[in-house]
């Protein structure tokens, strides 16, 4: 199977990642479509060895899949260079947010769609994919670059507020508790390392409400801590934070 990928940035980049750590493809089973030189010259170098154009065009005719992964207004100017005869017998994979079906519709014409929305962590094949129905195939790839789960059109923008942009609010919060230790007079590589594993050690506990309620003893300083953010409702901070983003692209 050929992977088209349209836009090579961030998102661009961790496909093609994923695609070669999960053995779905190898460099030459890769195109890339960009405008940046810098960035195809990326795409050609390793760990990509991808074939690497500005040609929208000759990536698409090339490949049996192609992804959409360029923000949707970038696409919207992109789509006028597509000749949709060659898109019949592609699957399009969108990972543009916000960009409805009827909207790509309107844009490339009926084609066989499917949204998808990773997270960056798909990379190393432990990431968060959701995707709307899919050929098998296509699932079973998805499949291996982490959690991987269908899900009705309609959700897929939830999906992207609490998982791919969840990874930013995630790194924010540990970086916000490394910051706390800087404060205290800790290195600045200790502070972080001390978060990181911190953090790491509450994920592996699991049990997230129990685990607040057996570090914190009555009248302890865990418990003074947490007292301070319940007074300061972090809780409904971090929830407003998710449905700022889900606003957004809705």
């Amino acid at each position: 199977m050929k992977f088209g990928i349209i836009g090579f940035g961030n998102l661009g980049r961790s496909l093609a990642s994923a695609l070669i750590k999960s053995d779905s493809a190898v460099g030459g089973d890769i195109y890339v479509c960009e405008k940046s030189p810098e960035a195809r010259a990326v795409a050609e170098r390793e760990p990509y060895n991808a074939y690497a154009s500005d040609d929208v065009n000759y990536v698409i005719s090339n490949a049996d899949v192609v992804f959409l992964a360029v923000k949707g207004f970038a696409f919207e100017g992109l789509s006028t260079e597509i000749d949709q005869r060659g898109l019949v017998g592609k699957t399009i994979v969108s990972c543009m947010a916000g960009e409805t079906f009827e909207k790509i519709y309107s844009l490339i014409g009926n084609v066989d769609l499917v949204r998808a929305m990773p997270s960056l962590a798909i990379a190393f094949c432990d990431g968060i994919i959701a995707y709307t129905k899919s050929p098998s195939a296509l699932a079973r790839i998805f499949d291996k670059f982490g959690y991987a789960f269908e899900t009705e059109p309609e959700n897929i923008e939830n999906v992207m507020a609490f998982s791919a942009c969840g990874l930013g609010y995630a790194a924010y919060l540990i970086d916000a508790f490394a910051v706390a230790g800087e404060m205290m007079g800790f290195p600045v590589e200790q502070a972080a390392h001390i978060a990181k594993l911190t953090f790491n050690n509450a994920v592996e506990r699991g049990a997230f409400k129990e685990t607040v309620k057996a570090v914190s003893t009555p009248g302890g300083a865990t418990e003074q801590g947490i007292n301070y953010m319940n007074e300061r409702n972090v809780h409904g901070t971090v929830a407003q934070a998710v449905r700022k983003a889900y606003e957004r692209m809705a």
